[in-house]
């Protein structure tokens, strides 16, 4: 099993390149790119610097947002993002399904009107031979973020498209009881699988956390993915405001030891 890191975990004051290299030092073979790093560097230098470093692409973040357009985090359009994806070799577009936006909207409205656009953005990918992901939302999401927040239900919209698959998120999917089931029986289903710890604030709000922190036990549950028929990329996905300040590049390096050792001890 391959590792990679989203980019999402650099600050303003990590350059692209920095993060290539603090990713390539660690051992490391791919990356997920965000489209923060797409406007700091480029298309075309970006590729370069993946070539110069031997690195590929797990993911390219994120298309969608459907229902609650306002909450999308980036200017590109679905059409430019499976564009770059093709270009970047992307393994998986994500697609954030966006939330409900307001209580007043109908969930189930708001579940029809989102799968027929996944229907749309697949059969648009799938011309350029894209795949997408659709990553269920942890339902304290559901009116910002996404609408679809369960395992079983984001599968049945992507089984009728060849190149559309899950993104499994232990921050927004560790609650679910399919997780560890799909990777099991389900695996072909699955293109990618991002980890992280998770915990709660002062206030009681769910936070993304570390490995070494946060209320998952890993050392229990990590082994239960590696060991299941999964043999895609475990990209770690984690924000620069949830290190808690510890240096970028000492969270990256304990995640790619511990994983390995991980499965070297599975194996």
């Amino acid at each position: 099993m391959n590792l990679s890191v989203s980019h999402y975990i650099c600050g303003e004051d990590l350059s692209f390149l920095d993060f290539i290299r603090n990713v390539s030092d660690a051992g490391i073979t791919s990356v997920g790119i965000t489209c923060q790093a797409i406007e700091e560097m480029g298309l075309h230098d970006i590729r370069s610097c993946l070539n110069d470093y031997g690195l590929s692409v797990s993911s390219l973040n994120s298309a969608g947002y459907f229902t609650h357009s306002a909450y999308r985090p980036n200017k590109y359009s679905d059409e430019e993002l499976v564009e770059y994806s093709a270009y970047l070799n992307s393994d998986i577009l994500c697609v954030i399904t966006g939330g409900l936006g307001s209580p007043a909207t109908p969930l189930l409205k708001a579940h029809d009107y989102v799968e027929n656009q996944i229907d749309k953005l697949a059969e648009m990918a799938a011309r350029s031979e894209v795949t997408i992901g659709l990553e269920p939302i942890n339902p304290v999401d559901i009116y910002s973020k996404g609408c679809i927040n369960s395992i079983g239900h984001a599968i049945n919209i992507i089984r009728p498209h060849n190149n559309a698959k899950l993104i499994l998120d232990l921050y927004h999917s560790w609650w679910d009881q399919n997780f560890i089931k799909i990777i099991n029986e389900d695996a072909d289903q699955v293109g990618l699988v991002q980890i992280c710890n998770v915990g709660l604030d002062a206030d009681l709000n769910i936070q993304r956390l570390p490995l070494t922190a946060g209320v998952i036990d890993l050392e229990n549950y990590l082994p239960k993915i590696l060991t299941g028929d999964y043999s895609g990329k475990l990209e770690l996905e984690l924000f620069n405001e949830n290190l808690n300040n510890s240096p970028i590049e000492d969270v990256i390096k304990h995640f790619s030891c511990n994983t390995k050792k991980w499965l070297k001890s599975i194996h």
